[in-house]
C-alpha cells in the first residue's frame, strides 16, 4: 500500500511538472508562411526592407521588445522609429491575427535573417498587448 502511494505521488508529481517543449521550429514555418502573405510585399524577402521607407526586420534592434513587436503586428503602429540608426515615419496597419499566428510570425521574423530571439508562445501575447512600451504610438 505505501509503495502504491509513493508511486501514484511521483506520478502525479511527474505529470503535473511535465512542460512540452515548444517546437520553435514548427512554429517558425508556419509564421514564414504568414510573413509571406502578410508581410513580404513592405519588408520584402530576405527582411531587408526600403531604407528610409519600410524599415528593416533582417538585424534589426527594433526587434528588441517583444511588447511592442506585438503591438505593432496586431494593432499596427504610426510615427518616427529609429531602425538600426535610420530614421523612418510612415504607418502599418495591424493585422487580424490570431495569438498562435501572431506568435509564429514573430518567432519566424525574430530567429531568421541573424535574428535570434526568445520563443514567443502565443500564452504571451495577451499580456503583451496590456504592456506599456516605449516609442511606440499605435496607428
Amino acid at each position: 500500500m505505501k509503495r502504491t502511494l509513493i508511486l501514484f505521488l511521483l506520478a502525479t508529481v511527474s505529470f503535473f511538472s511535465f512542460d512540452q517543449a515548444f517546437d520553435l521550429k514548427a512554429s517558425m514555418e508556419r509564421g514564414k508562411s504568414i510573413y509571406e502573405t502578410q508581410c513580404v510585399a513592405c519588408h520584402m524577402a530576405e527582411g531587408e526592407g526600403i531604407s528610409g521607407v519600410f524599415p528593416p526586420l533582417a538585424q534589426s534592434d527594433y526587434l528588441a521588445d517583444k511588447s511592442r513587436l506585438v503591438k505593432v503586428v496586431l494593432k499596427g503602429v504610426r510615427g518616427e522609429m529609429t531602425v538600426n540608426g535610420v530614421e523612418y515615419n510612415s504607418e502599418m496597419t495591424g493585422f487580424p491575427l490570431s495569438d498562435q499566428e501572431t506568435a509564429d510570425v514573430l518567432n519566424y521574423i525574430c530567429n531568421t535573417w541573424g535574428n535570434k530571439a526568445e520563443v514567443i508562445k502565443p500564452a504571451d501575447i495577451q499580456p503583451a498587448l496590456k504592456t506599456a512600451s516605449k516609442n511606440y504610438q499605435p496607428y
